[in-house]
C-alpha cells in the first residue's frame, strides 16, 4: 500500500487517562512539537463517549474537501487485546470500527496510542484491514508506559512523513528503532 503523499497530517482523538482530575497527562505536547519541528497539522479532540468517537470521525471522512490532508487517524486511549476503552466500561472493538467504517478508511492510517490493542489474533487485524479499506493500521502488542509509547509514536509520525510505501515506514521503524519496537512490541500491518 502507497500513501498518496509524503505530508500525513493527524487527525486524533484521546480519551481521559487518568480518574484524578488533577493528572494533566495528554499527548497534546507531543502533536504541538510534531508540528513545530516538522509541519505537521493536527486536528486533536477528546472524547468519552462512542457516540463523540463515532461522530468525529465521522465528520473527517464526511468532509474530504476539508480534512482530506489528516491521513493518520491517531487513537490515544486506552487499550486491551482487539480494541481501545474510552472509559467508565465503554469499548471499541476493532469489530466495531470495522463495521462502522466499512470501506470508507481508503488513504487512512490507523495509529492507535494504546496498550495492547495489537495483541489481537492477526486475522482480525488484517481483516480490519480489508473491511475498511485503511493502508494501515500500527500500535502496540502489550502493556506500554505513556512516555515510552508516545515517543515511539513521534518517531513513527516522522518517518510517515518521509515516504510513501507503507513497506518502507515499516522498514525504517524495525531498522532505525529496533530495540524500541521489541520492548514495546510495536507492529504495524498493511
Amino acid at each position: 500500500m502507497i500513501a498518496k503523499h509524503y505530508d500525513k497530517h493527524i487527525f486524533c482523538l484521546e480519551g481521559d487517562w487518568n480518574e484524578n482530575l488533577k493528572v494533566k497527562s495528554s499527548i497534546l505536547p507531543a502533536l504541538e512539537l510534531l508540528q513545530l519541528n516538522l509541519g505537521v497539522d493536527s486536528i486533536y479532540k477528546t472524547c468519552a463517549t462512542k457516540d463523540e468517537f463515532f461522530s468525529r470521525i465521522e465528520q473527517l471522512l464526511n468532509n474530504k474537501t476539508k480534512y482530506g490532508k489528516y491521513q493518520i487517524i491517531y487513537l490515544a486511549f486506552h487499550g486491551f487485546k482487539g480494541g481501545i476503552s474510552l472509559g467508565d466500561n465503554i469499548e471499541i472493538t476493532l469489530d466495531e470500527l470495522a463495521e462502522q467504517f466499512e470501506g470508507r478508511l481508503d488513504n487512512k492510517m490507523i495509529h492507535f496510542g494504546s496498550c495492547s490493542t495489537l495483541s489481537a489474533h492477526e486475522d482480525d487485524i488484517y481483516n480490519f484491514l480489508e473491511k475498511t479499506a485503511a493502508l494501515s493500521i500500527s500500535g502496540y502488542q502489550k502493556d506500554i508506559a505513556f512516555i515510552s509509547s508516545t515517543v515511539v509514536d513521534l518517531l513513527f509520525f516522522e518517518l510517515c512523513q518521509k515516504y510513501k510505501p507503507m513497506r518502507v515506514i515499516d522498514n525504517n521503524m524495525t531498522k532505525n528503532y529496533e530495540s524500541l519496537c521489541q520492548q514495546l512490541e510495536f507492529k504495524m500491518y498493511y
